[in-house]
């Protein structure tokens, strides 16, 4: 392979050829055919030539024309205004607004002081468990708005907005609305009742009053008449209850469309589903044949639920053929801690792996986990079998003599998971803590 160097010719022979020497070296390196260069060239100039090496030496087997340098454009002098000027000016701004609030309270921050809790850059590295950095990310779906659209435009002038607005903010939204609707109902309904109970137990009370003697000398009581209060015209007005009155409107309306609404949304969900079923996620697939019972209305519906459901099993049957594949690849390359954690991700629930590859993937953990293993080879292993479909079948074959306190912490994190390995550190199973269950329509704090 040649490549282009800068030589300096150092004499010309009599025959015409030419000895040269690299730019800037200090002995010749070689001879140069005369025919190669064909302009006028002196000893001491420095070209540019194509070489090639060999074992023996360097051949060149082009020379070209050095370039000549350009000379300096010519350029404008400036002359300016002749006053004698300063070069720098400098005029301060006066009032800015929140000057001093951008940074006052974040002091300084050189002397290398704590800022509060960020942890260890080293841990923030490490991930759950479960997590597989090499897994595919799969389409999610995005449904269109044809079907809602054309429900929308169908309606009346005075539904269309109600739709429009169930729409934009979701069907979810409106059925939260009305589910805190109902509630409200009924506890104005229970308090309205107790309030009833109440009063009746004092009007029972009041029936019977303790007879007291009267005075026959006492002044008889002024008949007590009602009092009259003028009302005070600078009196501010009772706020009406209109927007109360415009949010039931506007509900009682959204109960009415939300049954179409809701048909109209998965015909939707249902086209994009069909159009991407080889792409799209699993789990968004799986809820639109969910969503199918409530939303297949008519006969054209369920035709196109029951054609979902058939291509969503074809998917799910190739893919778990697939799987199968992978795992049992994945292990014959040695690869045992990637096909753990594949193993743990099936495409189809509760269909359980061969007995041969849970056989192969057992003997391969349990030859990982010896007492001669590193502390963070065991963390590795046992992450990926708890798991795993073979977390209950794989003995290890030792621990380590003196664990350190980041294995005891990951096996105590995966007691629950691997009791039977948590046993051999002394360690008791820990229940993972329960989780605070979360209403529809909510939003849990950030």
């Amino acid at each position: 392979m040649s490549r282009r160097i800068e030589i300096e010719l150092t004499s010309q022979r009599s025959d015409g050829s030419w000895t040269w020497r690299a730019a800037g070296a200090r002995e010749p390196k070689g001879e140069l055919s005369g025919d190669l260069i064909s302009f006028a060239a002196s000893v001491g100039d420095e070209l540019t030539v194509e070489a090639e090496f060999h074992m023996d030496g360097i051949e060149i087997i082009e020379a070209f024309e050095t370039k000549e340098k350009r000379p300096m454009p010519e350029t404008l002098e400036i002359l300016g205004s002749g006053r004698d000027q300063p070069l720098v000016t400098t005029q301060l701004v006066s009032n800015r607004k929140n000057r001093g609030r951008d940074r006052g309270d974040r002091g300084d921050r050189r002397d290398g002081q704590d800022r509060g809790g960020r942890g260890n850059r080293k841990d923030r590295g490490r991930q759950d468990s479960r997590r597989d950095d090499d897994r595919a990310k799969t389409k999610r779906l995005r449904p269109g708005r044809a079907h809602r659209q054309q429900l929308i435009d169908s309606l009346s002038e005075e539904q269309q907005p109600t739709a429009e607005k169930m729409m934009r903010d979701g069907i979810s939204s409106v059925e939260q609305a009305l589910r805190d609707q109902r509630k409200k109902a009924r506890d104005a309904a229970q308090a309205k009742k107790k309030a009833a109970e109440e009063a009746a137990m004092r009007t029972d009370e009041a029936a019977e009053p303790e007879t007291v003697a009267e005075d026959p000398a006492a002044p008889e009581k002024p008949a007590t008449e009602p009092e009259t209060v003028a009302e005070d015209p600078a009196a501010p007005e009772k706020p009406a209850t209109e927007p109360a009155a415009k949010s039931d409107d506007f509900l009682s309306v959204a109960a009415k469309l939300l049954p179409r609404m809701r048909a109209a949304e998965w015909r939707d969900r249902v086209d994009a589903a069909l159009a991407g079923v080889d792409d799209l996620d699993l789990r968004d697939l799986r809820s639109v044949v969910v969503a199918s019972e409530a939303g297949a209305t008519d006969d054209e519906a369920k035709a196109l639920a029951e054609e979902l459901r058939t291509k969503l099993s074809e998917r799910v049957d190739r893919e778990h053929a697939e799987w199968l594949a992978e795992v049992a690849a994945t292990l014959a390359d040695g690869r045992m801690v990637r096909a753990l954690r594949l193993s743990s991700r099936p495409p189809k629930a509760g269909v359980p792996l061969p007995q041969d590859i849970v056989t192969r993937l057992t003997e391969a953990a349990n030859a990982a986990l010896t007492s001669d293993t590193p502390s963070k080879r065991w963390i590795t292993v046992m992450s990926a079998v708890a798991f795993s479909p073979v977390r209950r079948t794989v003995q290890p074959t030792g621990i380590p003599a003196k664990p350190d306190d980041e294995l005891l912490a990951e096996v105590k994190k995966l007691s629950e998971r691997v009791p039977h390995i948590a046993a051999l550190f002394g360690i008791e199973p820990t229940p993972p803590p329960k989780r605070a269950r979360r209403r529809a329509g909510t939003r849990t704090p950030s």
